[in-house]
């Protein structure tokens, strides 16, 4: 009876282990330097495959189009080709492919814009978004102060980054299994003593 209570005990424990949550993350860094009006802008999107090996990924993008003006996407150091469809007014699918599965964490692609803001302040210009869920337009915020003349410097946007992608079925699995191991130990516990 022990030992079988026993084998039953080691078979839960080794159950109970979930299974790691691969995710793509992709970041988008904003340019640090002042901005101003007809300066191209770069945008840099970093991934890191936490593990992964992938040829192909994509992330979607969104920006506001009363503050910039879409101009070109260039692979950075992790995929071969990079390329930049238009899905909507202010919205790219940015996908890249490699013949080499990548992983790791590096520079996925290069977002040029070309600022066209009528005055300066302070807004989120872009956003990054998982295409497979509903996206979140950036939306502007307001700034008080006085209206700076056209052609102004601008300030910098503040840097964002894409929630993890990914399932969590798994971690879901081991905590249901983990308290399936804590009530068999309890009941081993409770036998062994009796006996």
């Amino acid at each position: 009876m022990k030992k079988i209570l026993i084998m039953i005990l080691l078979a839960l424990g080794v159950l109970i282990i979930p299974n790691s949550v691969l995710a793509t993350a992709f970041d988008l860094i904003a340019p640090t330097e002042q901005l101003v009006r007809g300066q191209d802008v770069k945008f840099t999107i970093n991934i890191d495959t936490e593990g992964k090996s992938l040829s192909s990924t994509s992330v979607g993008m969104t920006y506001e189009t009363q503050y910039l003006e879409y101009i070109s996407t260039t692979p950075g150091n992790t995929f071969t080709t990079v390329s930049a469809d238009v899905q909507d007014v202010g919205k790219l699918l940015i996908t890249g492919s490699s013949t080499t599965p990548y992983s790791g964490s590096g520079t996925f692609a290069y977002v040029t814009f070309k600022l066209i803001a009528t005055s300066s302040g302070s807004t989120q210009l872009c956003a990054l978004f998982s295409p497979s869920t509903p996206t979140a337009t950036p939306g502007p915020t307001a700034t008080p102060g006085p209206s700076p003349t056209p052609g102004g410097p601008t300030s910098p946007p503040v840097p964002t980054s894409l929630p993890k992608t990914g399932e969590s079925g798994s971690t879901v699995q081991g905590a249901i299994l983990a308290s399936l191991f804590f009530v068999a130990a309890g009941v081993g516990l409770f036998v062994f003593k009796k006996t």
